[in-house]
């Protein structure tokens, strides 16, 4: 999805890379595609691309409960009606929103924040998809990471088509990372996990906004304090295994 990315960073109008962001995903089995930012605590403000405008035919882009429950940390929610009853804390109000994408055919989806909360905007992407819990889970859900890294460099693209660019603090996409990396800083943990995941160093620069200098010094301090040479011994690591599923 990478190589997605990339052809469509070329394109210089925010609707068409929406377009372009649509046809990808729904070639990928992503049913519907909803991308929201907003400022404050509670939502205010809120921008937004969809492509299922009726689920905020009665309740406010601010209301939507991705903003308010998704975006305080970089984890991946499951999200959509199939869910629901992982997510008993959420309020009424949230849990009535989220059931009433089931008629939409947005049943089940992923959640990927792409600007945590205390930005000066944050928000992401929620890709739903038609397919029941299981189904979602068996052939979807392990396929995550790829999409994370396609929404972050969609998100960063449209910041830049759009002209929101507020906060230039770049934006760490690294998830939970074992116990054996907490020596590394922030950044660095993102490095690694970039190139575990098998983008070249080039890639991964692009993705954090800094520059490819940077990324090879990030890289060697990690590999220093790892005690490991190599991006395969980074993927065993970060995976596990010898490269990322």
């Amino acid at each position: 999805m990478f190589r997605d990315a990339e052809q469509l960073e070329s394109l210089t109008s925010v609707s068409a890379l929406w377009d372009g962001v649509v046809q990808t995903l729904r070639a990928r089995g992503i049913a519907h595609v909803i991308y929201i930012t907003a400022t404050g605590t509670p939502a205010r403000d809120s921008r937004i691309l969809t492509t299922c405008p009726r689920l905020y035919a009665e309740a406010t882009p601010d209301a939507d409960p991705f903003l308010s429950h998704c975006c305080n940390s970089y984890d991946i929610t499951r999200t959509g009606p199939e869910f629901l009853a992982d997510h008993d804390y959420l309020p009424d109000d949230a849990k009535a929103f989220i059931t009433t994408a089931r008629a939409e055919g947005f049943l089940t989806g992923f959640g990927i924040p792409t600007r945590l909360r205390g930005a000066e905007r944050y928000g992401g992407f929620n890709l739903g998809t038609a397919l029941d819990r299981d189904t979602f889970l068996r052939t979807m859900w392990p396929q995550a990471e790829q999409f994370r890294l396609f929404c972050l460099l969609i998100h960063r693209r449209l910041e830049e088509l759009a002209g929101t660019q507020t906060d230039h603090a770049p934006a760490l996409i690294a998830p939970k990372m074992p116990a054996s990396l907490d020596a590394l800083s922030p950044r660095e943990a993102e490095v690694i996990y970039m190139l575990a995941r098998g983008l070249s160093r080039k890639e991964a620069a692009r993705v954090c906004g800094i520059s490819l200098n940077t990324v090879s010094e990030y890289a060697k301090t990690a590999y220093r304090k790892l005690g490991i040479h190599n991006r395969a011994e980074a993927a065993r690591l970060v995976f596990g295994q010898a490269s990322p599923d």
